[in-house]
């Protein structure tokens, strides 16, 4: 069963569902997702009618591969097989008595049911594209993909927040090279609906990471630290400081703020990964190992945002652990899968570091 809870933190919603006797209870959304998700949770018209997305209906969705055009049109036709099957009945017999009309509506009614329902999941299909393009840094791609859902932003009633497409926009911008520019651009959106001002603080701090400006990342994520101290945030920087810092003694510290809360169950791999850098980092090869495994595990066994970033990195500090215990030829296995995201993705430092140990 899904719950829905409204309050000011995680800690708070799950005190309410204690209190109501709830048990085994997992974390399927965060502050961070129930603010970015604000706007899409308004009523949107459609027909007439005022269609309410709720987080039973974004959790569908969740884990499933991602749409695309092929994958729109096929379920179309397979989830109207009797429609379709009337309609053939219908145009047979329109055939057969020569009325040519209705044989014209019914074919253009053949051809223009797949074509209206693709259309209702253009945005989620775009959607899925700029997450992919996000993640593999081809930031002209991502461009011209957040144009597309503006535009369709006017027409249709799936409407990506505002937001969103700004910061990703935004993000495409400083990977050409364009930080201050896509800085003024973003700041406009703070404390708008969804966009609060810690979260746009996050948000900035992730501009940073993508200019390779690691000092500043981390000082802006400790500006959404004190604005907003959420496990989420805590991860966010405990990444920052295992990734870019090279940090262990003050990640494991932040470490300890992130076990006094609850985890997301699409965090619980990212947060293992870091369990497994900051292992590697102190010279815990086995735990790095068992961490690093555990993540990766969890990564590839369902789909969601950035999954090939992911799995690439984690396999990465996984090579760099298994050259450290001897096995080398699982250590370049690994390494040869992560290589092609590294090298797009200008992870320079981590290659450099695979490179070295694995030979």
């Amino acid at each position: 069963m899904v719950r829905e809870v409204h309050a000011e933190t995680v800690a708070e919603a799950k005190q309410i569902l204690l209190a109501e006797g709830c048990t085994d209870l997992v974390l399927r959304e965060d502050e961070i997702m129930a603010a970015a998700t604000a706007p899409m949770s308004a009523n949107s018209p459609f027909l007439g009618e005022e269609i309410k997305v709720t987080a039973a209906d974004r959790l569908k969705h969740r884990g499933k591969p991602p749409p695309t055009f092929f994958g729109a049109l096929l379920e179309s036709v397979t989830k109207a097989t009797g429609l379709y099957l009337l309609m053939a009945v219908l145009l047979g017999y329109s055939i057969y008595r020569g009325q040519f009309v209705q044989v014209a509506v019914i074919g253009v009614a053949i051809l223009a049911w797949p074509l209206v329902m693709t259309w209702i999941k253009l945005p989620g299909i775009y959607y899925a594209r700029l997450h992919k393009a996000n993640d593999w840094h081809r930031w002209t791609e991502m461009l011209g993909i957040v144009n597309k859902l503006e535009r369709l932003n006017h027409s249709h009633f799936i409407k990506i927040p505002a937001p969103e497409l700004a910061r990703n926009r935004a993000k495409a911008e400083v990977g050409l090279g364009r930080l201050s520019e896509a800085l003024e651009r973003y700041q406009r959106f703070e404390n708008q609906p969804g966009c609060p001002s810690w979260l746009y603080k996050a948000h900035v701090a992730g501009l940073y990471d993508t200019a390779k400006d690691h000092d500043k990342a981390l000082e802006w994520t400790l500006k959404a630290i004190a604005e907003k101290p959420s496990t989420a945030l805590y991860i966010d920087l405990m990444n920052r400081l295992v990734r870019y810092k090279r940090d262990p003694v003050r990640a494991r510290a932040v470490l300890a703020e992130v076990e006094k809360g609850t985890v997301t169950d699409i965090g619980k791999p990212f947060l293992a990964r870091c369990r497994g850098i900051l292992a590697y980092l102190e010279g815990d090869n086995a735990t790095a190992r068992k961490d690093l495994e555990a993540a990766l595990a969890a990564l590839e066994q369902r789909h969601q945002p950035f999954r090939d970033g992911g799995i690439a990195l984690t396999k990465a500090y996984l090579s760099c652990v298994l050259a450290r215990q001897g096995e080398m030829a699982a250590a370049r296995k690994q390494f040869a899968e992560a290589k092609d995201y590294l090298v797009a993705t200008e992870e320079t430092e981590l290659l450099a570091e695979c490179q070295r140990m694995v030979g």
